[in-house]
This record gives C-alpha cells, sequence and structure tokens, in this order.
C-alpha cells in the first residue's frame, strides 16, 4: 500500500489543477452541440458534430438525470473521466515503467500538460476518450485481447476523430496476441462492439445510405478546410510546434519535458528489462505514434494542441522514465505541474470566475435587444445563437440581410466574434494571453453585439464573400472578380463604398470600378498597395444595385512564394457600405 502513496499524492494535485478550472458555462463551438445533442440527439442537425460520438452522448445523458442541465451533464461526464483517466493511465504507465512511482510521475505530467489542464474539464468529449484510450493500453500492456478490443471500440464510439490511435493499437495488439484463437476472438469482439454503438447514428441519420452520405460530407469539408485551408501560412516547424511542442506549454516547459522524453527513449532502449516489458509498450507507442503523423499531416493547426492529446501519453511516460534516474522525482513533476498551472491559469481563471465572451453577449442580448429583432450571427457562432437565443430568429448574416435589409424598422443585431472597431455596440472579453492563442483555436475570446444601421445594410446578389472580423475590431469582405449588391431603398441621393488592401498585397495597388444600374457613368477608387480608398456614387429612385469590378485580381494559394492554401479568386476588401441618407 505504501508504494502506492506516490499515485495517491500525484492524483490530488492534478485532481485539485482541475477542480479550480471547472468552466461555468458553455463557451466553444463544439460544446453546444453536444449539449444540444444530451437533449436531442440529431445528428443530421449537428447534434452532435459527425461522426456522432455516441457512446458519450449515451453517457451524458444518464448523467443528465442528476444534474439540472445538459451543460453541467457534460461537465460531470468530464470530471468522472478525469479520474477514470487518471487511475487508467497509471495502471497502463505502471505495465510499462515497471514501478509505481514511474508510473505516477507519468500521470502527473500528462493531466497537469496544458493541453489537458485547458480541455480536461470542458464539456466536450477529449476527456473521456483520453480515459478509455488509457485502459485499452492498459489491457493491452497486460495482453487481455478482449479488454483490449471492448475498450478500443469504446474509444472510437466515444470520440471517433481520435479513431486512429486506439484503432492502431488494437491491431498492434492483435499481431502480439498470445495465440490465433486470440486473434480471432479479439477482432470479433472489436467489430461486434463497433458495430453496436454505430447502430445508434445509422438509425439517427435515417439508415445506412443517409449514415455514408452524412460521413462522407463531413469527411470532403474536413478534407477542403482542416487538411489544406486551414493550413494556410503553415511551415512543417510551424506543424511540429503547434502538435508536439504547444501541448506542453511554453519553450521553458515543453523543452526539458520534450527533451527528458528523448532521454527516455534510450532508458526504454538500453534498460535490461524482460521481454513482456517491452512488448507491454508497443501497442500506446504505435497507436501515439500513428496518430500524431496522421494528426501532422491532416488536421487544422488552429486546434492542434487539442488534437494532439492522444500522442502526450507516450511523451508523459517517456519523459517519467527519464527522470525516474535522477534525484528529486517527484519534485520535479511537482515543478513541472506548477509551472503548467502558472502558465495556463490567465486562461483557465477567466472561464472558471466568469461567463464566456459568447454567453455573456448573448445574456445582454437577451435583456437588452427587442424580441422581434432579428440576430445575424457568424458562422462561427452558430451553435451559440441556435442554443442560447432561442426566443429570437436568428440568421446568417447575408441570409438575414438578404430577408429584412429592406425592412428599416426591423431590428438587425450582429452577434458576431471580433471587438467592436469603428462600430457601435457592446463587446465581451477574456484576456488575450499567451495561453489562450497557444492553446485555444484563437476564436470567442471577443464577441460583440452590433446593431446594424438600416443605412449600412445590403444584399449580396454575387461576388462578395461573408464576413470577416478580428479580435480588434478590423471587418471586412472580400470582392471577387466580379461583386453585385443591392442597396435598400431609403430615400438617400447617395452612398459611400471604403475598399482596402491589406498587408503583403501581390499588386502595387488596384483601381475598382463601380457602377450604379440607372445612374449614370462609372466612378473609379484607387487602392495604394496597403490603405484605404474610398467612392461616392449617386443612387437612383428605388433599390439600387452596385457592381464592383476591381482590375486586378489573384488566387491566394498561387501566389509565387506563399504558404496560403486559399483557393478563392479575390481582389479588394470591402469595408464598408453606407446610404448618405438626408436628415428629417
Amino acid at each position: 500500500m505504501k508504494a502506492w502513496s506516490a499515485a495517491v499524492a500525484a492524483s490530488i494535485v492534478a485532481g485539485a489543477l482541475h477542480l479550480v478550472s471547472v468552466p461555468r458555462t458553455l463557451w466553444e463551438y463544439d460544446e453546444h452541440l453536444f449539449a444540444m445533442a444530451v437533449e436531442r440527439y440529431e445528428p443530421l442537425q449537428h447534434h452532435p458534430p459527425p461522426p456522432g460520438a455516441p457512446i458519450y452522448i449515451g453517457f451524458a445523458k444518464l448523467v443528465a438525470f442528476l444534474t439540472p442541465d445538459a451543460f453541467h451533464a457534460l461537465v460531470v461526464t468530464s470530471l468522472i473521466f478525469l479520474a477514470i483517466g487518471f487511475a487508467a493511465w497509471v495502471l497502463a504507465f505502471r505495465e510499462i515503467a515497471g514501478d509505481i512511482h514511474t508510473a505516477a510521475t507519468g500521470a502527473l505530467l500528462l493531466y497537469a500538460s496544458p493541453a489537458v489542464l485547458v480541455s480536461g474539464t470542458l464539456p466536450q468529449s477529449d476527456t473521456g476518450a483520453l480515459a478509455l484510450f488509457g485502459l485499452a493500453a492498459w489491457a493491452a500492456a497486460r495482453r487481455n485481447m478482449v479488454a483490449t478490443a471492448l475498450l478500443c471500440a469504446a474509444a472510437v464510439g466515444w470520440r471517433p476523430q481520435i479513431a486512429v490511435a486506439p484503432v492502431v493499437l488494437f491491431a498492434v495488439a492483435v499481431v502480439f496476441a498470445r495465440s490465433w484463437r486470440e486473434r480471432l476472438i479479439g477482432v470479433a469482439v472489436f467489430g461486434i462492439a463497433c458495430l453496436a454503438w454505430l447502430i445508434v447514428p445509422v438509425v439517427a441519420t435515417g439508415g445506412p445510405l443517409g449514415y455514408w452520405h452524412w460521413l462522407t460530407s463531413q469527411a470532403a469539408d474536413f478534407a477542403a478546410h482542416d487538411a489544406r485551408l486551414s493550413r494556410s501560412g503553415s511551415s512543417a516547424a510551424g506543424l511540429a510546434g503547434r502538435f508536439i511542442a504547444h501541448p506542453w506549454g511554453r519553450k521553458w516547459l515543453a523543452w526539458p519535458l520534450l527533451a527528458a522524453a528523448a532521454a527516455g527513449v534510450w532508458v526504454w532502449v538500453s534498460t535490461k528489462t524482460d521481454r513482456p516489458r517491452r512488448l507491454a509498450s508497443i501497442p500506446l507507442a504505435a497507436g501515439s505514434l500513428a496518430y500524431l503523423a496522421f494528426a501532422l499531416s491532416s488536421m487544422d493547426p488552429a486546434d492542434a494542441v487539442r488534437y494532439a492529446i492522444p500522442s502526450l501519453p507516450l511523451v508523459a511516460v517517456l519523459a517519467a522514465m527519464a527522470l525516474n534516474r535522477v534525484p528529486f522525482l517527484p519534485l520535479a513533476a511537482l515543478l513541472y505541474a506548477g509551472g503548467a498551472y502558472a502558465y495556463t491559469s490567465p486562461a483557465l481563471r477567466p472561464r472558471a470566475h466568469s461567463p464566456s465572451p459568447p454567453t455573456a453577449a448573448a445574456e445582454w442580448i437577451e435583456a437588452h435587444v427587442p424580441k422581434n429583432a432579428i440576430i445575424l450571427y457568424d458562422p462561427s457562432l452558430g451553435p451559440h445563437a441556435s442554443d442560447l437565443l432561442r426566443d429570437y430568429t436568428r440568421m446568417g448574416v447575408d441570409a438575414g440581410l438578404a430577408a429584412y435589409s429592406a425592412d428599416p424598422a426591423r431590428p438587425l443585431v450582429l452577434y458576431t466574434d471580433g471587438g467592436l472597431g469603428e462600430s457601435k455596440g457592446v463587446s465581451f472579453r477574456w484576456p488575450d494571453a499567451d495561453a489562450c492563442r497557444k492553446l485555444t483555436r484563437r476564436h470567442y475570446g471577443v464577441i460583440s453585439v452590433i446593431p446594424v444601421p438600416a443605412a449600412e445594410r445590403f444584399r449580396v446578389i454575387e461576388g462578395v464573400f461573408a464576413p470577416e472580423r478580428t479580435r480588434d475590431g478590423r471587418a471586412w469582405r472580400w470582392i471577387g472578380a466580379h461583386g453585385v449588391i443591392e442597396l435598400p431603398d431609403l430615400g438617400a441621393h447617395e452612398a459611400r463604398l471604403v475598399f482596402r488592401t491589406p498587408p503583403l498585397y501581390p499588386f502595387p495597388g488596384n483601381r475598382v470600378r463601380v457602377d450604379v444600374t440607372g445612374a449614370g457613368g462609372p466612378v473609379f477608387a484607387v487602392l495604394p498597395r496597403t490603405g484605404d480608398g474610398e467612392v461616392r456614387v449617386p443612387l437612383p429612385p428605388g433599390r439600387a444595385r452596385i457592381t464592383i469590378a476591381p482590375e486586378r485580381t489573384f488566387v491566394p494559394a498561387l501566389v509565387p512564394g506563399s504558404r496560403n492554401r486559399d483557393e478563392r479568386t479575390l481582389s479588394v476588401m470591402l469595408t464598408r457600405v453606407e446610404q448618405l441618407v438626408p436628415p428629417r
């Protein structure tokens, strides 16, 4: 029993760090989708997001009977599996490293890592998936094929996005099974278990064909966005830093730990242990490395720290094996845990003590915006608007403008991910800490609520892309090769359009021709390489259709020397459209 005191002490430290980091409200995109799935499992509505997470949602539904709402059910689920996961990895690492002290140190390093500190208590599926992966690694290390098959299937059903790690772990465990009989039993159990959880999303999506269509549509989006567009501007070194170093914190935290893990490889190779002990680590190593290779090659770098979590246990146990060779082993792990919390606390404390900016903005809307208003949400805030603003009519920005821009009496309110800039409204923010920039997707740090005046409304006809906004409030829409917008009839005789060219513009400038149907000849805006250009155009009676035709266009993915993978045809940025309505 005395030998286990190290594991108990490590669990107390890790548990304390996570308990003071429990979020107060929902925050991220997927959290709202999961919460709505707990209320009603509707995969075709992305409740939850593909590929469905049936075991995770099923467990949370059971917890929901004991909690006040779906958010608390998901948080309690994460807390339960934090405890299960820590114990699972202690057991798995003990099989691999051979002693409980090294195992406890490895588990503490894993659960005190910035990646797990930030994601561990969130209402998302990562924590449970990590726990089930740990139980599977323990079962594989003990060469229990039935348990390995069941736990790997459960890990995939809990969070299908990490399937590469448990599937490869299971495949290697099958190779090292004691007999062909064990191999066949393991494969059969794994297949039956996967089919069992697969029934739920298949039925919910209308049958095998519906599920296949839903899954392939998501795969196409993944290939276009995560595996390509999201990697714009990322070098190989930058990707490696995001997926390998950032999960462990800043350089002063990450590099010593990664160096210890590298030394742990030498310890593992050079230590004279029996053959079963060496075999115990191979399934985990294979699953973690295969998953890391997949993540580096195809996953979104913006969310790299969270996506990298299944690869972290291998690093943690290797680092613990190296640290076990030096004196004061517990002190080294405790110092790392303290440093990791100090680094992440600027991100953890606000979320534990205040509502997230999207939630605070939604609460402000509920208190101050009339119920007949139309809430225009950014794509990144679609789940937040659907979940938090159920008493309002909610529409995407362009859809709402198309439907209501000609109705000046109807309030239109922008619910947007970014700062106010020059706009009038209110914003809600969390601190812009280094931990937020490196450990999260960098969304939802600032959310603004901005009334859209009638004079600034227009309908997109063609060639004008969705609005974009930065944390400091800079906002724009890219114009393609040829853009057309329509202004409502407000009795104005003139409108003002402002254009911009961004930094690193591939041309020395641009010239934009602006035509208003039925209002005479064109007007031209001349833009410098980096800066603004403005035109004022006459407006005819009634609705005004404005054509924007820049002289030069470019495709970012084709610009020589650019790492940008955006394949859109772009020209200039439209930053403002305003009808100059005479005072009444």
